[in-house]
């Protein structure tokens, strides 16, 4: 049968496309600001289910004497592997003592004992235990639901920005008025219409068959905005957590970094033997991310496991327990005791340190088009980010967003009046659309084998074809068919992959979490990997 999809139109001042910590925090800071502002929040599932809500370890900020900025700025900088933007790193590095205060605002209570964690030269993680991220954002969305000035739209996902290009412009600088919005229960595209439109849609995890990230990280606000020609870049640096607990069902739950901190060895499955020092021998298991990505990689491959052991054995059940109580518990869920037994881990998906070029205060190539928290690229983490750096990058870039975005609300948009609704029929046809969304699965698993921690230049052009052919599928049912929330994340996750592996294949080198095993050493030079859709060298 065919069927209109046609929705509403909506008119509000900002629209904020996610419920992370990042659209949470602009929201609170914009009603601060501007206490009559109008603001559509839009999440795509329940409003609490995002990157954020599992963050276990925390947020770095310089606080104790013995520390100082410099030293935060230095191991920033030493971990983004040559590729950081210095200006950024100091500016948001600079703007950490103020990004906590905010959010002990809230108020939200932070633990007394700071923690330690990878490519950090003193304690500075300020943690809410392992549940940083989840009492962070509860505590803020308690806040968000409380504002009538707010607009919660939850179960909704943003289709495709509005983008309005003037046509006596000499500069061909687009202008975003709004955004499509699928409302998933009743299947209707509203026409959302804004003054200043924020993606705060996080991170790309989903895109790999292993992650730590929830079932929403698809990619969605670099597909939207690289569609509507914002620049994206460093789309090949995909940071791999170390440690992403092996086990059978629970497929997606992270074992913090902060255990490590605490003293936690990585030992070969195999042996038992602890390898570490074999690849960092100064840093050891605290080395940064991109390292002990690959050295537990190599153990995998050298045994006879698709593991290796995580063990903290030597400290004391009770400690255990309260320092990591949620690990603790989930972890005596399914058998394993800590205090008593090795844990199982590999290394999984974890943070985009590339995604939308923007500056510190998240304007992006689109005028009224703002990027903030992992979905930005500001330079902040290079090729490899800093633990603890993602949370503080997202407050920081939310507090900053929110003024730079009262320029925008207070003019009018003249182009508002010639935005068309969406009324395009839809031919409703199941059986399609099923096996549309199998290319889910196995782009997933294509991605993790050719595009992952290890790469080559004949496994990424066999991927390239392989994403191509998908591309054009998908390009073709989406023009003839109902849209779902399933196909618009399998078509942004398509267009993730595409992106990370031209940029993979362009970078002849290795560098931080991109390693070529053709290209093992760094080039001389190094160069951020910069695209568009109307200017593109990579594609």
């Amino acid at each position: 049968m065919n069927t209109s999809q046609q929705g509403k139109t909506f008119e509000f001042d900002v629209l904020v496309i996610g419920s992370g910590l990042a659209g949470l925090h602009y929201c609170m800071q914009m009603i601060r600001l501007q206490p009559n502002i109008r603001i559509a929040l839009i999440s795509k599932t329940n409003a609490d289910e995002c990157n954020s809500r599992y963050a276990q370890g925390g947020i770095a900020s310089v606080s104790m004497p013995e520390d100082s900025l410099e030293s935060h700025i230095s191991d920033t900088l030493d971990s983004g592997d040559g590729l950081c933007y210095a200006p950024t790193v100091e500016c948001m590095i600079r703007q950490a003592p103020s990004a906590i205060k905010q959010l002990q605002d809230y108020p939200i209570q932070f633990s007394e004992t700071l923690a330690k964690e990878g490519g950090h030269s003193h304690r500075r993680i300020f943690n809410c235990g392992d549940q940083t991220g989840l009492t962070i954002i509860e505590t803020i969305l308690e806040s968000v639901r409380l504002q009538p000035q707010i607009h919660l739209f939850e179960d909704h996902i943003a289709v495709n920005l509005i983008t309005h290009y003037h046509p006596h412009r000499t500069d061909n600088q687009g202008e975003v008025l709004g955004a499509y919005i699928l409302d998933c229960t009743h299947n209707r595209i509203h026409t959302f219409v804004s003054k200043s439109v924020v993606l705060a849609t996080g991170g790309a995890g989903k895109t790999y068959r292993y992650t730590t990230n929830p079932m929403v990280a698809t990619g969605d606000g670099v597909a939207m905005a690289y569609r509507a020609g914002a620049r994206v870049g460093n789309m090949e640096f995909y940071q791999f957590h170390p440690t992403l607990l092996h086990h059978h069902s629970l497929n997606n739950f992270l074992i913090s970094e902060a255990v490590r901190g605490e003293g936690g060895l990585l030992k070969n499955a195999d042996t038992g033997a602890r390898f570490m020092a074999q690849y960092a021998p100064e840093q050891l298991e605290l080395a940064t991310r991109d390292v002990v990505s690959r050295a537990i990689f190599n153990e995998m491959e050298q045994s006879h496991h698709n593991f290796v052991y995580l063990d903290i054995t030597h400290q004391s059940k009770a400690f255990l327990k309260k320092r990591f109580p949620q690990i603790y518990t989930t972890l005596i869920s399914i058998g394993i005791d800590m205090s008593q037994d090795m844990i199982p881990v590999v290394p999984a998906a974890h943070y985009q340190c590339g995604g939308i070029l923007t500056d510190v205060d998240g304007r992006t190539d689109l005028k009224r088009l703002y990027a903030i928290g992992e979905v930005a690229f500001t330079g902040l983490h290079g090729a490899n980010r800093l633990a603890s750096n993602s949370l503080l990058e997202t407050v920081v870039m939310a507090s900053n967003a929110a003024h730079c975005t009262l320029n925008d609300i207070s003019k009018p948009c003249k182009a508002w009046d010639a935005i068309p609704t969406w009324n395009s029929p839809r031919e409703v046809n199941a059986r399609r659309a099923s096996q549309i969304n199998a290319h889910w699965r196995s782009l997933r698993g294509e991605m993790t084998s050719y595009a992952g921690i290890v790469r080559t230049e004949a496994g990424l052009y066999d991927l390239l074809q392989l994403i191509e052919r998908r591309h054009k599928i998908i390009d073709e049912y989406y023009w003839k068919h109902c849209i779902t929330r399933d196909f618009i994340e399998l078509r942004n996750i398509v267009l993730n992959a595409e992106l990370i592996v031209r940029a993979a294949l362009a970078r002849r080198e290795s560098r931080g979490g991109h390693f070529r095993e053709d290209f093992p050493q760094k080039n001389t030079r190094a160069q951020e990997s910069i695209a568009s859709l109307n200017a593109n060298p990579l594609l």
